[in-house]
């Protein structure tokens, strides 16, 4: 009867010493998971942040390309303008010539 007491103790003491450890490894993936959801967190705010300053580095690009391309077209009506007075100024002398 004695030995049937021991290896019951024995088998109880395994099974404490298993649940121990797995409270203490559930423990342990707790702590993981929530650090892990931290970074996540982190992570999240992090790609917010990205996704707006990229879009205010695309605004401000979008901007820079507006001003390029109405300067130009200000050039260009310059140009236009200038041959044009030249030629009306050409007319203009052969019309006063003749």
């Amino acid at each position: 009867m004695s030995q049937k007491i021991g290896n019951v103790q024995k088998e109880f003491d395994e099974v404490a010493y298993t649940i121990h450890n797995n409270v203490n490894k559930l423990a342990e993936r707790g702590e993981k998971v929530y650090s892990l959801q931290i970074k996540s967190e982190e992570f999240n705010e992090y790609s917010k942040q990205y996704k707006y300053n990229s879009e205010e580095v695309k605004r401000k690009i979008w901007y820079k390309d507006l001003k390029v391309i109405a300067i130009i077209i200000l050039i260009i009506l310059l140009i236009v303008f200038f041959v044009l007075f030249i030629k009306i100024g050409k007319n203009n002398e052969i019309q006063n010539d003749n």
